[in-house]
């Protein structure tokens, strides 16, 4: 199995983005993957806003190598 690592998620509003870094058993911070925010006309739970939030959780679920393992992926 790869070794562990954490996810940090970050919200940038200056430059209008999500970001995923891994962090490593070190501390190192590794950029792993960014989204656009929605602008403001996705106000509320917007289809844009569903996307934005499945995407993110498939993400994080794919990346972490604990979860792979748990399961069995």
């Amino acid at each position: 199995m790869q070794e562990p690592y954490d996810h940090l998620v970050t919200v940038d509003l200056a430059s209008g983005c999500i970001r995923v870094f891994r962090i490593m058993p070190d501390g190192k911070r590794v950029l792993f993957t960014e989204y656009p925010l929605p602008n403001d006309e996705n106000v509320g739970w917007t289809d844009r806003v569903t996307e934005l939030a499945h995407a993110l959780g498939e993400d994080l679920l794919i990346d972490s190598p604990v979860t792979r393992k748990h399961l069995s992926l």
